[in-house]
């Protein structure tokens, strides 16, 4: 039988719960699976245990969800790109160490969007020997479950994704 451990992350399969579809990290796993659901906003996050926010369920009812680095912040950043003069409005995900700035992470992202680490020309990101060029526009912290979500279809730079020559 499968076994799930504190600190995992998992998703509600389970169709008859209203929770279905939420993703959780598991609290403890004696006499059911106890869950706490990792799309809180920040105020409720901070509390130790928010009320109806802590749930618990069979093993059946839950799914491992797997590729997603532990970190301390969760970040959905926005960067402007130029390709020759069309401008262009990318995202990207990342993740914040505990030593790194959720700032300093946004910044490396947006100075590394087209794969390697650009030129800083006062205003932008240049690639070499290339019309393409970044800049940072803002990042906002997002909750685990929305990386989860976000990690679909929007790259996490930080992981080394694989960044295309031409990124259009």
């Amino acid at each position: 039988m499968n076994t799930l451990n504190a600190g995992q992350l998992v998703r509600v399969t389970s169709p008859r719960s209203l929770a279905y579809g939420r993703v959780a990290m598991v609290m403890t796993v004696c006499d059911g699976i106890q869950v706490r659901f990792a799309d809180l906003p920040q105020s409720v996050a901070a509390s130790p245990n928010p009320v109806g926010l802590v749930q618990t369920f069979g093993f059946e009812e839950l799914a491992l969800v797997e590729g997603v680095p532990v970190a301390a912040f969760y970040l959905l950043v926005t960067v402007l790109t130029l390709a020759g003069t069309q401008e262009y409005k990318r995202y990207a995900i990342a993740h914040v160490e505990d030593s790194q700035k959720p700032c300093d992470v946004a910044e490396t992202v947006a100075a590394r969007f087209f794969g390697s680490l650009g030129d800083w020309d006062g205003e932008f990101y240049l690639r070499e020997n290339s019309p393409y060029a970044a800049k940072l526009v803002e990042f906002e912290l997002i909750t685990v479950a929305q990386y989860v979500e976000l990690s679909r279809t929007t790259p996490d730079y930080d992981l080394g994704a694989d960044v295309p020559g031409n990124p259009f």
